[in-house]
């Protein structure tokens, strides 16, 4: 019994919502260091992103046996 009524106690604890991360994190001006990482990170992706096309690219092309 006594099971019971802890286990309707737990459900009826009224439920949070969640706290967004901003309110938490104090403001910061963007540094050049920042733009920086931004501009790295876009190159990196591109540059994964355009190997993977080539790698596909390459798995699609017929296979290069010669014949007799």
């Amino acid at each position: 019994m006594r099971q019971f009524q802890s286990r309707q106690q737990q459900h009826q604890q009224p439920v949070q919502e969640p706290v967004r991360p901003s309110a938490h994190v104090p403001a910061r001006a963007v540094t050049a260091q920042d733009v920086e990482n931004e501009t790295l990170d876009r190159a990196a992706a591109l540059w994964t992103t355009r190997r993977i096309r080539s790698f596909f690219l390459l798995l699609e092309q017929p296979s290069r046996t010669t014949q007799r």
